[in-house]
């Protein structure tokens, strides 16, 4: 579907109609990360939710290389494919796919260079593909939490001029409640880390928010910032914040 979208729109701008044609890109995201977590038992802030991150982001970076492969056998691979980094393999040896050194949990080395040799022959059909958005109106439709944010709140509110409607944390539960520590009291710099086990997969970049009190000191603020850069993110989002008095953690006080 995100393919087809560059051969349907029309767009006025003739520099991205050129770009678009001749590279292809499209970006994929994903939402749901904290609420699959809750339903793995993995808590936010730890060493296993890093790995996990690490694993599940490099599965679904091989399935959706893998998709834009069997599309290019469709349709033909992108324009400018020749002497591009898919052809000559470095995207695969640049990431550790293929050397074996960072062995996947779901896909294996072996997978990897069987794929690189794939792509070298029948190419793919998008220069870029992996694109993390915000999500946040897609993941309330799909009843999930968005993006790969941490949950914001246990219990959110709708509000219309006739109604309200009530919109608790997906599939809460006296089970998943104790993976749901909400944003502001999380430490961030769990987040960064998460964020980092991700960028080696994601070829493109993150919309990662930084949740913060307005009462942080300057000193912390720029650490933050400076942890994000040494950790490989493209860029960092929305810096979000509110009042200074923050309700005891939910899920820790339960």
């Amino acid at each position: 579907m995100l393919d087809n979208v560059i051969d349907i729109n029309n767009i006025e701008v003739l520099q991205a109609q050129y770009t678009n044609s001749q590279y292809r890109a499209v970006g994929l995201g994903t939402f749901g990360l904290h609420h699959l977590l809750a339903l793995k038992g993995i808590r936010w802030e730890s060493d296993e939710a890093v790995e996990y991150n690490n694993h599940l982001y490099e599965h679904i970076n091989y399935l959706l290389v893998r998709s834009s492969m069997e599309l290019a056998r469709e349709k033909g691979r992108y324009p400018k494919f020749a002497g591009s980094d898919w052809e000559t393999g470095a995207y695969f040896t640049s990431r550790g796919y293929v050397s074996g050194e960072q062995e996947g949990k779901y896909v294996t080395t072996e997978q990897w260079r069987e794929l690189q040799e794939e792509v070298a022959k029948d190419g793919v059909r998008n220069a870029w593909m992996f694109a993390i958005a915000p999500n946040g109106s897609t993941s309330i439709i799909a009843g999930s939490t968005a993006s790969i944010d941490p949950l914001y709140e246990l219990l959110s509110y709708e509000e219309k001029t006739t109604y309200k409607i009530a919109n608790p944390a997906p599939d809460l539960s006296d089970k998943t409640i104790w993976y749901y520590k909400t944003a502001f009291t999380i430490d961030q710099n769990w987040s960064i880390r998460m964020a980092s086990a991700r960028q080696r997969h994601v070829d493109q970049g993150q919309s990662f928010n930084l949740y913060v009190r307005p009462d942080i000191k300057a000193t912390e603020f720029l650490e933050l910032h400076l942890n994000a850069w040494k950790g490989g993110l493209k860029s960092t989002y929305y810096v979000r914040s509110r009042a200074l008095t923050i309700e005891e953690c939910d899920s820790c006080a339960s």
